[in-house]
């Protein structure tokens, strides 16, 4: 793979971008995460080892178990505010947590997703103080998962950059943020 990506190293968790300004916003959701919920700060570093954005733009990401790493497109990180992004961090890192209690299995559906959008909800309303589970579960299914629907090419793709990953074979250059 020709392509090149930088990376920061935040306790356990490794985040990987193709930009330095989305390892800032990373960075900087996750900060939000550890001075609003120290529970979930603490959680996220057994449940995730990589947070990879890809350099494609596109609205999908998956998480992958076991190796507890989730990808995610440029556009994801962009387009959404850090109290988002931070939730969604919490949400797709729920994920482990289910898959080590035997409940992430395929298909996957309103199983998984119910549990996890309760879990980002939570964490929104420490945010928020109102945030309706109604406006959640709305951003979520009208919008975001319409979105990802559209774009079947990046599943394909996350799975080439993780077989890359596991070989070493993608430039990663490690920087401080």
């Amino acid at each position: 793979m020709n392509k090149s990506f930088f990376s920061i190293k935040i306790k356990t968790l490794l985040v990987i971008a193709p930009e330095r300004s989305l390892l800032r916003k990373i960075n900087d959701a996750l900060l939000l995460v550890k001075k609003n919920d120290s529970r979930e700060y603490k959680n996220l570093f057994s449940r995730l080892n990589v947070i990879f954005i890809t350099n494609k733009s596109g609205h999908a990401n998956e998480f992958f178990m076991p190796e507890k790493i989730w990808f995610s497109n440029t556009s994801v990180i962009v387009k959404n505010d850090l109290k988002w992004l931070a939730s969604l961090i919490i949400h797709e890192a729920f994920h482990a947590t289910q898959f080590k209690n035997g409940k992430y299995i395929l298909p996957l559906g309103d199983k998984l997703e119910k549990p996890a959008i309760k879990v980002q909800e939570k964490f929104l309303k420490k945010l928020e103080g109102v945030l309706g589970k109604r406006d959640l579960e709305h951003s979520y299914k009208e919008k975001y998962w319409e979105k990802m629907e559209e774009d079947k090419i990046s599943f394909a793709y996350f799975r080439n950059l993780l077989s890359f990953l596991d070989s070493n074979k993608l430039r990663i250059k490690h920087i401080k943020v």
